[in-house]
Order: C-alpha cells, then structure tokens, then sequence
C-alpha cells in the first residue's frame, strides 16, 4: 500500500471544492464537462512549471500506479495506466487527477506520493481526512473532474454525470450527494454567475452569420 503523511494545511470539503475549481480555471477548463486530463499533466503543467516532465514506465518498473514527487518536479505513471487514462478509463483518469493534485497541493512534501489500488497506509492515529495527502488528492480529483455546479445538475442521473465527466460511478454519487449539501451552494452560485457572465459576453455567432446573408 502506499504510505501516508500528515499536512497541516489540509482543505475541508467545501474548500477543496472552492480550490479545485480555481485550477479548473487556470488551466482554462472552467467550464469543460469532460476534462482532457492526460493532456494537462503532459502539456500544461510544463506551461507553468517549466521543469515539470511526466516519466512513463514499464508496469514491471512499478508496484503503485503512479507516483508524484513535487519537489523533483515530475509525475510517474505506469505505462498500462497512462495508456488506459488516454483511452478514457474512468479510474485511470482519477489517477492522473490524484497525481495532479498532489503535485499543486503538496509541493512542500520531500516525499514519494503513490497512487494504487490498495489506497493508503493510515500510519498516524486517527489521521482526518484534513489531515492526510493522500486524502487531500483524493477529495482534489474528484471534484477536479467533477465539479460541484456540474453534479448538482445531474444530481438525479449520476450515471449520466459519470459518463459526461469520466468519472467513476462511485465518485459520480458522492459528488452527486455533496453538491446538495448547505454549505456547498455559495460555491455552485458563484459558479452559475460565472458562467452566466460567460455566455453574455460571447458574440451570438448565429446572428453574426444570419448578418451577413444577403
């Protein structure tokens, strides 16, 4: 299993919310149902961290499926999960989300941060999910991928929300339930203002084209 480590500067909920959805839109995904996430961590992460590089290796070179290490500025990814994230399997997406997050959320930590099937090691007693990185990536992923405004509109069909996100259909429920939650509306509101402002401000192409004819 992969080991675990303790931060003090963990993000509830909400806040990791609030957070996902500033890298949203920083890597101008903001209002993309489908996040193309291979192409994040292979071509935007270097756009802003210009030593960044994303190292494949043989599945025989790896016991965890990925592993994130800030502070040498790269991401490790079994070649059988990257292949199968760039196919759009749903939980080898989660991964490169996982990896992801920990690369912008943890890069204070001199330490190898993996991702595999197994989950974590739990070494400090009564670790809270505030508290532990690899729970901190998890709760990043998949509201990177799925975001709370998105969730709560397909907050009936989670199945849908699951296929239109690439997510998987666990995660899809989970985000599904927390994006009803009192304390998560402010978020969404902000994000329904937000992209509101968005369409008002695009140019009505139809009307351009409908101008021009004769």
């Amino acid at each position: 299993m992969a080991k675990d480590h303790f931060t003090s500067s963990g993000l509830t909920t909400p806040q990791m919310m609030a957070e996902a959805l500033k890298y949203r839109n920083e890597f101008e995904m903001k209002f993309v149902e489908l996040v193309d996430i291979v192409d994040i961590v292979e071509f935007r992460l270097v756009e802003r961290f210009p030593r960044f590089r994303l190292l494949i290796k043989h599945d025989s070179e790896m016991a965890e499926e990925a592993i994130a290490e800030p502070l040498k500025d790269r991401i490790t990814v079994r070649s059988s999960v990257y292949q199968a994230a760039c196919d759009g399997n749903p939980e080898a997406r989660l991964v490169l989300a996982h990896e992801l997050g920990h690369f912008l959320l943890h890069r204070e930590k001199d330490v190898l941060m993996h991702k595999d099937h197994r989950g974590a090691v739990q070494n400090i007693r009564d670790m809270k999910a505030t508290e532990s990185i690899e729970d901190q990536a998890d709760m990043f992923a998949r509201h990177f991928l799925a975001p709370p405004h998105l969730a709560y509109r397909h907050r009936h069909e989670p199945e849908h929300l699951a296929t239109l996100t690439g997510v998987p259909l666990r995660i899809a429920r989970g985000n599904a339930t927390m994006s009803k939650w009192p304390e998560v509306h402010a978020i969404r509101a902000m994000e329904e203002r937000s992209a509101a402002r968005d369409s008002a401000s695009r140019p009505n192409t139809d009307s351009i084209h409908n101008e021009g004819r004769v």
